[in-house]
């Protein structure tokens, strides 16, 4: 089968050279005799209309080089049932930790060419759909801070700077959802809702989710002194916050938040305002390319 490739690279996301890794990226695909068209995204939402505008039938490949918010743009323009290969290079990359598409640029191009095709579940919340997921509240809270504040730190540096800025001071707000047709109100830092296990780079919020099996994964944390946040940041980065009392995890198929303006929030990593919000499940939604 010939190959022709839709790659779409952000020039704005990453921590790495983009120019160097675009000419890597060519060679490779050149060598391998796979035609290719390259297009740059310039602006928000600029990733999705080109995708939505320019990638016809004749593609047989989307290739995303970016992070987890270009992704989403993406996949959220795609109208035709053709693999997707990522090729990280995001501030966070969160999405591509539950994958198995390797940890270096060859490996990534490696699977781009050979690696085999999973089809795997995708969120959505209020009709956007999402790769990793979304948080409402804390990690909300710290995308919104990282796009009207100003930093000398890049990259996951970055994230984590805004995490300790506000870690002690952040004060848990109160959340009214509906989920598993039970209502619920409780005080919360933070709520997310999950397809990957990753987010900010490091922090195991959802350890177990699995992108293929047809259900969301839920983070609640409740109000942890801010010493006892500090004291257990390591928790989150390991995966094993659940032993404390004031987290809990579950699944569900759908989930409703109500209207909080006092609740920041942010899909796949990038910033996405206010709930109300609605949730629900697409199965088997995305086909992706993995190591073989």
């Amino acid at each position: 089968m010939n190959r022709r490739l839709f790659i779409v690279a952000n020039p704005a996301s990453g921590s790495r050279n983009l120019e160097k890794i675009l000419r890597e990226l060519v060679d490779y695909c050149t060598t391998k005799q796979m035609k290719y068209d390259v297009f740059l995204t310039a602006q928000s939402q600029n990733g999705w209309k080109t995708v939505e505008d320019y990638l016809d039938k004749t593609y047989t490949d989307l290739v995303v080089v970016g992070g987890d918010g270009t992704i989403n743009e993406c996949i959220n323009g795609l109208k035709y049932d053709i693999p997707v290969s990522i090729i990280p290079n995001g501030t966070g990359n969160d999405f591509s930790k539950t994958l198995n598409i390797g940890s270096s640029l060859k490996d990534y191009m490696q699977t781009m060419e050979t690696g085999q095709i999973k089809t795997i579940d995708l969120g959505v919340c209020n009709e956007r759909k999402f790769v990793n997921g979304v948080g409402v509240g804390f990690d909300g809270q710290i995308v919104a801070d990282m796009l009207n504040r100003k930093s000398i730190f890049k990259g996951a540096s970055k994230y984590y700077y805004y995490v300790l800025r506000i870690l002690a001071s952040y004060s848990a707000r109160k959340y009214t959802f509906e989920v598993n047709n039970k209502s619920k109100s409780k005080n919360l830092i933070l709520l997310c809702v999950a397809n990957g296990t990753t987010f900010g780079g490091s922090f195991k919020l959802t350890p177990h989710a699995d992108t293929t099996d047809g259900l969301l994964d839920v983070c609640e944390v409740g109000n942890i002194s801010g010493l006892g946040r500090f004291m257990n940041i390591h928790r989150l980065q390991s995966g094993s916050h659940h032993k404390l009392k004031k987290v809990k995890l579950y699944q569900t198929q759908s989930l409703r938040i109500a209207e909080n303006p006092r609740l920041e929030a942010h899909i796949d990593g990038e910033y996405f305002e206010h709930p109300p919000f609605e949730f629900s499940v697409l199965p088997k939604a995305l086909k992706v390319r993995v190591r073989s």
